[in-house]
C-alpha cells in the first residue's frame, strides 16, 4: 500500500460507531466492570487504556498511522516535538553517559542538552554535523546515543545517517533522528538505520498552524516500553482533540507537501538568481551542498529553505521583513500560510562555527500562489539595501 493510501485509512476502536473519522473520547477516569479488571488495569498500560492521561482512542489510532508511515511497529505520541527529544533522552540516558549531537541542532534540543542534560549528569560533544563516518572518532567508551537531524532546521545540512548509524550500531550505541523537514513521506529514518524516529506533529502533519503534538516511533518492543514508561513518569498526556485535528491534517498531507515542495522550488529558484541573496540553502536544488545526499536518501521535501542574504547595515533588515504582505513573521512552519523567521547564528555553533556574513532566513512556503509569493519577496528586497548594490530602477 503506497503512504497516500495509508493517509486516509485508520483502524478505529469503536465498531459499532463506523465512520471514516475516529471519534474523540474525552476522558480522564476509565471505569471498570468487576474488581478484577479494576485492580488489574496497570496491565493495559502498554496495549490498552487504563486512564485517560495514558491514553485513549484517538491517541492510539494517531500512534498507528504514525508507526505504519515510518515504517516502525510501534509509536507514542507526546505533547510537543520538544518533549518527543526529550523523553527520548530521558529514557536512553543515565549519569555518566556520554551523547553525540549534531552542531546544527534545534536550538531548544542544544539548549536543553548544555543545561538539563548537564545537570544529571550527562555529557554531551556536539559534532560537526557533515561528519559522515568520521563520527567515529568522537565515540566514548561511554557514548549510548547519537542524534541526527537531517536537514538541519535552520541551515539545512543534510547527514550521511546510514553511515552514522553503521558507526554508532558498532560501538553499541543506538540513534535517535529528527526528520521533521521531510516528514515520514520523505524519508523514513528507521530505514536508514535509526533507532528511534521523532516528528514534531505540529508542522508537517497538523499542517495548519493549531496544534502541539510529537511522536515517537520504534520497530522494537523493548525499547518502546522504556520510552512509554519514561512518559508514564513524567506525565506526558496529550488531548484526544489534537489528536483528531492531527490525523485530520495527516489525510492531506502528501497533496499540501507537494504543492508547498513544488512552490518552494520555483520561489527558491527565483531568489538564487538576485543580487541581495548570497546563498539559498535547499537540498533539492542541484547545487545545494547536501544534494546528492538528498537524492540518495530521500523520497521528497517540503517546502522549508533559507537563504543567506548579502551583509548589510543592521537596520536593513526590519524594513524588508515588517512591510511583507504575505510573509508572516513566525518560528514554525509547515502550515498553510508562508512564514519567513531570521536567525542569529554567530556563537551557535561550537564544531564548526557558522561562517555567513550576511543575515540568514528560513521561509516556509504555504499554500499561496507562488507568484504572489514571489512579488512579495522581491518587493522586501527592493526595500533591502546592501552597501554596494544600488537601487532598481
Amino acid at each position: 500500500m503506497h503512504d497516500e493510501t495509508r493517509l486516509l485509512h485508520c483502524d478505529s476502536d469503536d465498531e459499532p460507531f463506523r465512520a471514516l473519522t475516529t471519534p474523540v473520547h474525552r476522558a480522564s477516569t476509565l471505569v471498570f466492570p468487576t474488581v478484577e479488571e479494576f485492580l488489574a488495569r496497570h496491565s493495559r498500560f502498554y496495549d490498552g487504556y487504563s486512564y485517560g492521561l495514558y491514553g485513549h482512542p484517538a491517541s492510539r489510532s494517531l500512534a498507528k498511522q504514525i508507526a505504519t508511515l515510518e515504517g516502525g511497529s510501534r509509536a507514542l505520541i507526546v505533547p510537543s516535538g520538544m518533549a518527543a527529544i526529550s523523553v527520548v533522552n530521558l529514557a536512553l540516558l543515565r549519569p555518566g553517559d556520554h551523547v553525540l549531537i549534531p552542531d546544527a541542532v534545534y536550538a531548544p534540543a542544544r539548549a536543553a542538552a548544555e543545561g538539563f542534560l548537564s545537570a544529571m549528569g550527562v555529557t554531551s560533544t556536539f559534532y560537526n554535523s557533515l561528519a559522515g563516518v568520521g563520527i567515529a572518532e568522537l565515540f566514548r567508551s561511554t557514548t549510548r546515543l547519537v542524534w541526527v537531524e537531517s536537514p538541519a532546521s535552520f541551515t539545512m545540512e543534510v547527514q550521511d545517517v546510514p553511515a552514522i548509524t553503521a558507526a554508532a550500531h558498532d560501538h553499541g550505541a543506538l540513534v535517535a533522528a529528527d526528520c521533521t523537514w521531510a516528514s515520514p513521506l520523505g524519508f523514513k529514518a528507521l530505514r536508514h538505520g535509526a533507532d528511534v524516529a521523532v516528528q514534531a506533529l505540529s508542522k508537517h502533519i497538523a499542517g495548519h498552524s493549531d496544534l502541539i503534538l510529537g511522536s515517537v516511533t520504534v520497530d522494537d518492543e523493548t525499547l518502546f516500553r522504556r520510552i512509554k514508561d519514561a512518559s508514564r513518569y513524567l506525565g506526558l498526556g496529550v488531548s484526544p482533540d489534537d489528536c483528531f485535528l492531527a490525523q485530520r491534517g495527516l489525510g492531506t498531507l502528501s497533496t499540501r507537501l507537494g504543492r508547498q515542495t513544488e512552490s518552494a522550488v520555483k520561489v527558491a529558484g527565483i531568489l538564487a538568481e538576485h543580487p541581495c541573496v548570497k546563498q539559498v540553502l535547499y537540498p533539492p536544488l542541484p547545487g545545494d551542498p547536501g544534494h546528492v545526499l538528498w537524492c540518495r536518501d530521500f523520497t521528497g521535501a517540503s517546502g522549508v529553505f533559507s537563504v543567506v542574504l548579502e551583509p548589510s547595515g543592521d537596520t536593513a533588515l526590519a524594513p524588508f521583513l515588517e512591510q511583507m504582505r504575505l510573509f508572516r513573521l513566525g518560528a514554525s512552519w509547515g502550515g498553510l500560510h508562508s512564514l519567513v523567521a531570521p536567525a542569529r547564528l554567530d556563537g551557535a555553533r561550537s564544531a564548526v562555527p557558522w561562517q555567513g556574513a550576511g543575515p540568514v532566513l528560513r521561509f516556509s512556503i504555504g499554500l499561496e500562489h507562488p507568484d504572489d509569493l514571489i512579488d512579495d519577496l522581491l518587493a522586501g528586497l527592493e526595500r533591502y539595501r546592501p552597501p554596494n548594490r544600488a537601487a532598481s530602477i
